[in-house]
């Protein structure tokens, strides 16, 4: 698929007028508007800019009590002191305006129909009127709900109000449904997706998102900040969109995300101080990275809703891996989050595209690594997701049932977005895929039927061989000199084998050619004991386990210890460890074979 270049993202500051007010942002443009900033600690910036650009007799701010703990107080602070600034420089005797704000239960249950109605009474009680903005500060449960509320409400509009919209909505401001409101999303994952592109909804029993209406926000700021309060796993779960972006679009920022995610896990782990970050001079390398990479994914977000707004094909693309992992997350919520279950759905789809011969196997690997990279699930048999109770239910039939209301299908047939390469798409939009194709994917194992085939000659393509590939990695590791190694098996056991031969200091390993070859630096055979008490753990990976065990009689023995070494600190022998399964695999004999040749 040819991938015009995403909306552009420029260094910009507002024309602010008080200094605690002004902030060094990174616009985005979207539907022909630079309503999208993105930046750190803008809470006095996001408050000028909407009092200042959106007049209005009411702002309404409504979140929930996770987010109200760290971040309500600080946005009704700013709120009132501003109002009350303005309302003392100005010369006529127009009202003062008013800040109310609403806090809601948190999690996916208060996105219904019975939370709607909660902040509709909230509102009309409120005697809010039709030049009300309101602020959606959360994730994207808040943010989905809010617009949708936003979006249907209708109340009288004051006498000799003129409104002023920053987009274009469908119909004239005097005569539609809907007030203004402002997305301030708080998650990783409501920053990158849900935020952006004016889709609201809430969910029924029926499934997720199935009710709801178009409602492009007048603004979303994007606060980096936030995320220093968002634990680990949230991180994830917004990186697995990121990673998702990246794969149906550009295949270099994907490059830059699988091999940077040490780099990027440790941008949100230490806390910026004094605002830093605010100004861009302020900014450390951490957070340069940080505000790039989710402007980067934005942006191509951006583009496609400029070109798609209504998902009439383009748009679909963004829901690469979300027509397998919402009939997961259907069955898994809310115990798994929803970027882990896309993460399962983006390899599961994958897999789809590689049974039918449009992505080759090493793509396939690429965005295993990169999503295992940000720690998130890449299979059913994680055990995050095998161990629950509710795993039971993942039956091929009953995902495939919950694939019949995806919003992407025509009719029964179910369509998927099918990656041909890292970074493009076989088509424009979303593929017709018949559901045999999709149930051998899901199966854990397939029947095999004796016969005569149809076709003649057969031509077959077999997968690689975990044996051989291994042999290969160790024969590489041991050698002198650097070898390239081309269509090497992508498994659990190849990549423990790596991370193990990384570990002894056998080996250094890079990819080249868009992840197709790996390029393996020799070690001569010179290996190192691990730091002590550093295991060597390995799974469920029986191959790697016997090679590795031969490997290990090899190590070095460690070096005489210093005068001033303390006794005991130094490693001397190498630990092979794995799951409770792998320790019931009978490795003795091997053992023995080897203790009988002089191994130590």
């Amino acid at each position: 698929m040819a991938s015009p270049a995403p909306a552009s993202a420029q260094a910009q500051s507002p024309a602010a007028t008080s200094a605690e007010a002004h902030a060094d942002v990174l616009k985005v443009s979207i539907l022909g508007k630079d309503s999208i900033h993105c930046g750190f600690h803008l809470t006095p910036y996001i408050v000028h800019t909407v009092l200042t650009t959106l007049p209005s007799s009411t702002y309404v701010l409504i979140t929930d009590t996770n987010v109200a703990n760290f971040h309500l107080d600080a946005f009704e602070g700013e709120f009132n002191a501003q109002i009350d600034k303005l309302d003392s420089s100005k010369a006529c005797e127009k009202a003062k305006a008013r800040f109310l704000s609403l806090v809601v239960a948190p999690g996916e249950t208060i996105k219904s129909r019975e939370g709607k109605a909660y902040i509709e009474d909230f509102l009309l009680a409120n005697k809010c009127t039709r030049d009300t903005v309101i602020l959606a500060l959360g994730g994207g449960v808040i943010g989905d709900l809010v617009g949708f509320v936003a979006a249907t409400l209708y109340v009288p509009l004051p006498p000799s109000t003129t409104l002023h919209y920053t987009h274009d909505q469908p119909h004239s401001p005097h005569s539609m449904r809907g007030v203004r409101f402002i997305q301030i999303p708080t998650s990783l994952l409501a920053m990158v997706d849900s935020s952006v592109g004016g889709k609201t909804a809430i969910d029924t029993p029926h499934g997720k998102n199935l009710i709801g209406a178009f409602w492009q926000p007048e603004y979303i700021f994007i606060d980096a900040a936030f995320l220093e309060t968002l634990p680990p796993r949230e991180f994830s779960n917004g990186m697995a969109e990121v990673v998702k972006t990246a794969a149906i679009w550009d295949e270099q920022e994907f490059t830059s995300l699988e091999s940077r995610s040490a780099e990027i896990f440790a941008a949100i782990q230490s806390p910026s101080t004094n605002f830093s970050g605010r100004l861009s001079r302020t900014r450390t390398p951490a957070q340069t990275l940080l505000l790039s990479i989710i402007a980067a994914s934005i942006s191509v977000k951006a583009h496609i809703v400029t070109i798609d707004e209504r998902e009439t094909g383009l748009r679909n693309l963004v829901n690469f891996g979300h027509t397998i992992g919402h009939a997961i997350e259907a069955v898994l919520t809310p115990t798994i989050l929803h970027g882990e279950c896309v993460a399962v759905g983006m390899v599961l789809e994958a897999e789809v595209a590689r049974a039918l011969g449009v992505l080759s196997q090493v793509a396939v690997g690429r965005l295993t690594r990169a999503l295992k990279g940000y720690n998130l699930p890449v299979s059913l048999a994680d055990p995050r997701i095998a161990g629950l109770p509710e795993a039971k239910g993942l039956t091929v039939d009953r995902l495939l049932d919950i694939m019949k209301i995806d919003k992407k299908n025509s009719g029964d047939e179910k369509k998927i977005v099918l990656l041909s390469r890292i970074g493009a798409t076989l088509e424009q939009k979303a593929t017709a895929v018949r559901d045999e194709v999709i149930a051998k994917v899901l199966c854990e194992a397939a029947r095999v039927v004796s016969g005569t085939p149809a076709k003649n000659p057969v031509k077959m393509t077999t997968p690689g061989s975990k044996s051989i590939s291994n042999r290969v990695l160790v024969l590489a590791a041991l050698g002198k000199g650097t070898c390239r190694l081309k269509n090497l098996l992508h498994s659990d056991d190849t990549q423990v084998m790596m991370a193990a031969l990384h570990e002894l200091k056998g080996a250094k390993f890079s990819w080249e050619d868009a992840g197709e070859t790996l390029v393996v630096e020799g070690g001569e055979g010179i290996l190192h004991l691990p730091p002590k008490g550093k295991e060597l753990y390995l799974g469920n990976a029986g191959t790697a386990a016997r090679f590795l065990t031969t490997v290990c009689t090899l190590v070095q023995p460690p070096p005489p210890p210093s005068p001033s070494t303390p006794p005991g600190s130094l490693p001397t022998h190498t630990i092979i460890t794995g799951n409770a399964r792998m320790k019931q695999r009978p490795i003795g004999p091997l053992v023995t074979a080897l203790q009988s040749n002089g191994a130590p």
